[in-house]
């Protein structure tokens, strides 16, 4: 692998370390410090959404125009004077506290496309698989200790202190990209306007690339009841100790970090994308289906191995899928549509998994895996049609996206 795919991972692990604590605990915060109501605390964290939205969207258009470096680079430390300002200033009210973090969420979402993209700038379509799968070991590895490091940090010396850690980390983040991170996109700084918006529109006007995309969002909303629906159904449902709880969840992570790299040189000597697409998309829905008619931890324990195959078997390959469509002049505005609509989807699954669960436990599993079952299946019909697109990239986007 190319050194930049290792580069982005360190980033990656350091930044998770410290940020993901913020993001869990913030909605603490605004329980314990503002004494906001759930629903509100809900609704403000849904107001991040079409800000990172935009952001992803902007930042992916403008990496293939500017190039890659300085877009992948600079976010982070907005983003460590953002949360340092929270640290300092979180007295100071909600709307204050919501400001910055809409900044920090705007500036990280910004660099997010060009840092995907750049690893499909530097590494061939084969080795796709693998090297985002590299990125996500580093990643998981660090939120496998962030929670619990924040919650040490949290009950010694206070909620405002995550922000200076998380501050601190993002910093050493930036300093990561700014010190090792080259521009794998030296040509990609072009001209008029008219270049402009057609770079940007290239994902939305491509309709094989819209196809997959709806499939895609169908994948997340499945994959997003891991979060709290799956916690509500396990903890209040199920009525299960929350040390039993903490483990479930601890197989999860434990299973990434040792799995995902065999898993995905088996993609790779395989690449049939699709099917192992269709083929992750069941075992999720058939792991909610063992949480659904389990009883006991046993056989949570195995419904979590089961989902967590799933998801080895399709994270990293949503990311190459989306590397092969778009070709290498388009890579970060292709990412950033992907980001975007993954983003939104991610917002929508757990409210959507929360009502089906507010009708009945039984309605949101059986409902989960009909989802699931249908999205397997659409993803096997479309391997004639696209296939080859998928498995061995274009030099350029489709003819459809040039209309």
């Amino acid at each position: 692998m190319d050194r930049i795919v290792y580069t982005l991972a360190s980033a990656g692990l350091v930044r998770s370390l410290g940020r993901a604590a913020t993001w869990i605990f913030l909605p603490v915060v605004f329980v314990e410090i503002y004494g906001l109501s759930y629903a509100t605390v809900g609704l403000l964290v849904a107001a991040i959404v079409p800000v990172s939205m935009l952001a992803h969207l902007l930042g992916g258009s403008l990496s293939d125009r500017v190039g890659r470096r300085w877009l992948a680079t600079i976010p982070s430390f907005v983003s460590a004077l953002c949360m340092t300002a929270i640290f300092l200033l979180l007295d100071r009210g909600v709307a204050v506290t919501m400001g910055l973090w809409a900044v920090n969420a705007f500036g990280m979402a910004l660099s997010g496309p060009s840092q995907s993209a750049m690893i499909g700038d530097v590494t061939r379509s084969l080795d796709l698989p693998m090297a985002y799968s590299i990125q996500r070991v580093f990643v998981n590895a660090g939120f496998a200790v962030s929670p619990a490091l924040g919650g040490l940090i949290a009950d010694t010396v206070g909620l405002p202190y995550l922000f200076l850690f998380g501050a601190v980390a993002t910093l050493g983040e930036g300093l990561v990209l700014l010190l090792f991170l080259r521009e794998t996109l030296p040509d990609g700084r072009t001209a008029s306007n008219e270049r402009r918006w057609s770079q940007f529109s290239a994902p939305f006007r491509d309709r094989t690339f819209l196809l997959m995309l709806s499939l895609l969002v169908g994948l997340v909303v499945v994959a997003n009841q891991f979060g709290t629906p799956l916690t509500l159904y396990l903890v209040d449902v199920r009525q299960l100790p929350l040390l039993e709880f903490g483990y479930i969840y601890a197989i999860n992570g434990a299973l990434v970090v040792l799995m995902q790299i065999p898993i995905s040189r088996w993609i790779e000597r395989t690449r049939h994308y699709l099917i192992w697409m269709a083929g992750g998309t069941l075992l999720y829905g058939i792991g909610f289906i063992l949480f659904g008619v389990g009883a006991a931890f046993p056989i949570f324990a195995v419904a979590m191995v089961v989902l967590t195959l799933g998801e080895n078997s399709t994270s990293p390959i949503q990311q190459t899928v989306v590397s092969n469509f778009a070709g290498s002049q388009r890579r970060g505005s292709y990412f950033g549509a992907y980001n975007a609509t993954a983003n939104a989807a991610r917002a929508v699954g757990p409210v959507l998994g929360t009502l089906l669960l507010a009708l009945g436990s039984t309605v949101w599993w059986s409902s989960i895996f009909a989802v699931a079952l249908v999205v397997a299946l659409l993803f096997l019909l479309l391997v004639r049609r696209l296939g080859s697109r998928v498995e061995s990239g274009t030099p350029r986007a489709a003819p459809a996206a040039e209309a």
